[in-house]
């Protein structure tokens, strides 16, 4: 692969029951020429095994995530997708993005459209990354809580496992927990709704390396998808 190559590493979580659209190339020139140079993709279950690595055509527009965990694995469980992408800087003056649609088939529930997260990776200088980016962020919006909520964190070190702690606040009280994540590992971690009469207000997430990382919300009643948005960095 040429050094000349930037590089994009993101990830998201793949649940059965979900029709999961990934726009692989969210915007184009007139003539459509833009592409990505090459594009991998594997999966992982929640123990970092790899289930997959299904070959996937850089040049398409839309990936349907559900078809390809369904015809590459028999897993019945969340699956970690991972998408390693190179780009050619004279076609992308700008850093690509992947996009996602989210919605569960039959459900009431809202679809969800969202920014797949990406994390450090590929050729840091050329995706201008100076600093380690160990801390993120989520506040939550007040309003009544009919949800439950979690944090959906991955680690994609290669050889060694994460230690990451997670910080929720309630008014002005802080609550810690540690978690480590051994390589490809995923998890995903409740949070309360609420703590001595308070309501959960923010969420940090602290950790040696970028982790991929979403805050999730479900509908208390059926446990549909209400939320599903990465976390931000705020500092670095």
């Amino acid at each position: 692969m040429s050094s000349n190559l930037s590089a994009l590493l993101s990830a998201t979580f793949y649940e059965g029951g979900y029709d999961h659209q990934v726009e692989i190339i969210h915007q184009r020139d007139a003539e459509a020429r833009r592409r990505l140079e090459s594009l991998e993709v594997s999966l992982y279950d929640q123990d970092g095994a790899l289930l997959a690595a299904p070959r996937v055509d850089p040049a398409r527009d839309i990936l349907d995530l559900g078809a390809l965990v369904r015809d590459s694995t028999d897993a019945g469980e969340r699956v970690m997708v991972v998408f390693d992408a190179r780009y050619d800087e004279a076609i992308f003056p700008y850093r690509p993005h992947h996009y996602a649609y989210l919605h569960r088939a039959s459900s009431p529930a809202p679809p969800l459209y969202y920014a797949i997260n990406a994390v450090l990776g590929g050729v840091p200088n050329r995706v201008g990354a100076t600093h380690i980016n160990n801390f993120e962020t989520y506040v939550f919006r007040r309003g009544p809580f009919d949800q439950r909520y979690s944090v959906l964190l991955g680690c994609l070190a290669r050889f060694v496992p994460v230690q990451v702690q997670i910080f929720t606040y309630y008014g002005s009280q802080r609550i810690a927990q540690e978690v480590t994540l051994a390589p490809k590992c995923h998890r995903e971690i409740d949070l309360a709704p609420d703590h001595e009469g308070e309501r959960l207000a923010r969420v940090e997430i602290k950790a040696l390396f970028r982790l991929v990382s979403y805050v999730v919300g479900r509908r208390a009643d059926t446990g549909d998808l209400m939320l599903f948005d990465h976390l931000f960095t705020y500092a670095k």
